[in-house]
């Protein structure tokens, strides 16, 4: 036979080996925060997003009942703020009639153009 054909059968043939043994002892073990069968993940659901700038955004998201202010870039996110627990729905009405009455307050004590305080 011809030792150029046995040559390059056997680099061809420790190729694949390197590359399988890379492949497997190359994987990276699941975490143990994101078991493959365990509970899911928890909703995340994005309230708000401004962009700040070219490339960078301030998001407001809701995770498990908590808010966060996130900020992101082009290269990278991070966490901003927690701010604190988000409001459920009978939360919000309680508060609503609260803002509602207060705006009223405020828009009474408002003088009227063109009258003096006396």
């Amino acid at each position: 036979m011809n030792p150029f054909f046995l040559y390059a059968v056997a680099v061809g043939t420790a190729a694949v080996i390197l590359y399988g043994v890379a492949r497997t002892f190359g994987r990276r073990p699941p975490s143990e925060e994101a078991p493959m069968f365990g509970p899911p993940a928890p909703e995340v659901q994005v309230l708000t997003r401004t962009r700040v700038g070219i490339g960078r955004t301030l998001v407001i998201v809701e995770v498990e009942g908590r808010r966060l202010l996130l900020g992101s870039t082009r290269e990278q996110w991070c966490a901003l703020a927690d701010l604190g627990t988000a409001r459920t729905r009978e939360d919000a009405e309680i508060f609503d009639g609260i803002d509602a009455e207060l705006m009223r307050a405020a828009q009474a004590t408002r003088y009227p153009r063109g009258r003096k305080r006396s």
